[in-house]
């Protein structure tokens, strides 16, 4: 705690000492981000980058099952220091690499989101640096409740997170995991209604893929001991040498019938992260061959920041024209209408990953609350993962893509429905489009109130690409 004391006081002199009205930043490199997309903002000499040394676990307690992280801290960190004690995260997104910090600034989501809702819905307390300098103590019931719900997709526009308390919770080492193949659109779409609806009293985890309009495989697991174990059922997927887990889940669909098996937790957890959902299969087509993963496998996957950082000039540019990375949250009862639009804007990118989640008003936050609340005040959503190239950039016709044009249509449809995108992706919408997907009224009064105008530019400002019209 002294260390993390320390490292505090030394960004609050940063903060302090940089010339009034300097717009900060924190001086991490845009490659070093798990985004693919590249932020330029920080390579304007207006911003004043602050050094940002916060990558420990302050404290586990098991009895009041809270885990008081710096910001800085990976899932990755966190899955290792917890399983072996018997807890985890109530949600854990995907790669190792996501930080804290990134995940509550951002948003972050996974199979048990039906049940936890967003990644900031499992913290309870957030140390944040002002404007000026000033740490706070923010939770739900202190004198900084507004301050605290409105921190979530703010993405540092608000104020520095310095540290947070996260809930966890006891869990098993293993996963029993049921896939349900389906070859209709409707029959996947009603048992996953049913499924995530249900919420505590279904599965504990629930995500699906879908292979085109009518191939789906809806997979629903709940934690289990290793007494429990099947003979023959146990598959450790994060081995080195086993094939990349989307691929799998396809060999299951071709099989045509439900498939029982029983996966180490952190196997589980981290999933998709030997093939960076099916990313790899761009960059390395033969890297799912056994021969492939056998002698090469233990090498997978490369960091997102090393191919960020090795990127030329060229790759990035098409990168950007042609690679399509996006996630939108939109009500369940209208994902087939977004899914029709993907794939006719998108040009049938598939494999896409579609995970539910309780969607509920945050307060003060940019994001908005569901459009069609029950009376908790909840709504089930579905997050629609678009990851990969359209089909005329696979065939070498790019010039028949336009990302903006796309992506302008997609978001357009995603409005209309109540929905959002996920701002870790590039937004390609205008400022009065973007301000009608987020509430700015409470969020630019909360800007006053704390001292960010001035000091940390609004969120467009940083995540928006600007729009040519072409």
């Amino acid at each position: 705690k002294e260390l993390h004391k320390d490292r505090v006081n030394r960004i609050v002199e940063q903060v302090r000492a940089r010339p009034p009205k300097s717009p900060m930043c924190t001086a991490r490199p845009g490659w070093m981000s798990i985004s693919l997309s590249n932020r330029n903002y920080k390579k304007d000499s207006n911003w004043r980058p602050i050094e940002v040394n916060l990558g420990d676990i302050i404290s586990v307690d098991t009895e009041k099952e809270i885990v008081h992280v710096e910001s800085s801290v990976t899932i990755g960190q966190l899955t290792k220091a917890l399983l072996p004690l018997g807890y985890t995260l109530p949600i854990v997104p995907e790669m190792d690499d996501l930080t804290v910090g990134g995940l509550i600034n951002g948003t972050g989501i996974e199979s048990s989101s039906h049940r936890f809702g967003l990644f900031h819905e499992i913290c309870v307390g957030y140390e944040l640096c002002l404007g000026d300098g000033t740490v706070v103590e923010t939770t739900r019931e202190n004198e900084y409740s507004d301050l605290f719900s409105a921190i979530p997709f703010s993405y540092g526009t608000l104020a520095l997170l310095l540290s947070a308390k996260l809930r966890i919770m006891p869990c098993k080492p293993f996963v029993k995991l049921t896939y349900t193949p389906h070859i209709s659109h409707n029959s996947f779409y009603k048992e996953f209604k049913e499924c995530s609806e249900a919420r505590a009293d279904g599965p504990m985890l629930i995500e699906a893929l879908a292979y085109s309009p009518n191939d789906y495989v809806l997979m629903k697991g709940d934690f289990c001991s290793s007494d429990d174990i099947v003979r023959g059922k146990k598959n450790s997927i994060g081995l080195w040498h086993k094939p990349w887990f989307f691929k799998h889940v396809q060999s299951i669909l071709r099989g045509g019938k439900e498939v029982v098996e029983y996966i180490p937790t952190r196997d589980y957890y981290h999933r998709h992260s030997q093939s960076l959902f099916w990313e790899m299969e761009l960059m390395i087509p033969v890297g799912n061959h056994p021969l492939y993963r056998w002698i090469l496998g233990w090498l997978m996957p490369p960091k997102v920041s090393f191919l960020k950082l090795t990127q030329t000039e060229l790759t990035r540019e098409l990168t950007e024209r042609t690679h399509v990375a996006q996630d939108f949250l939109v009500p369940v009862n209208q994902m087939e209408r977004i899914l029709k639009k993907c794939n006719k804007e998108f040009q049938e990118i598939y494999p896409l990953w579609i995970c539910p989640h309780d969607h509920s008003e945050t307060g003060g936050s940019l994001l908005k609350g569901p459009i069609e609340p029950d009376s908790n005040g909840r709504q089930m959503y579905v997050d629609i993962g678009v990851y990969g190239l359209p089909k005329c950039v696979h065939e070498k016709r790019e010039e028949e893509f336009s990302m903006a044009e796309s992506m302008r249509n997609v978001m357009e449809e995603v409005l209309a429905v109540g929905g959002f995108q996920m701002l870790y992706a590039d937004v390609y919408t205008k400022k009065d489009e973007f301000e009608k997907m987020f509430n700015h009224v409470d969020y630019r009064k909360l800007r006053q109130k704390y001292k960010a105008e001035g000091a940390f530019k609004e969120v467009y400002d940083k995540m928006n690409v600007c729009y040519s019209g072409k």
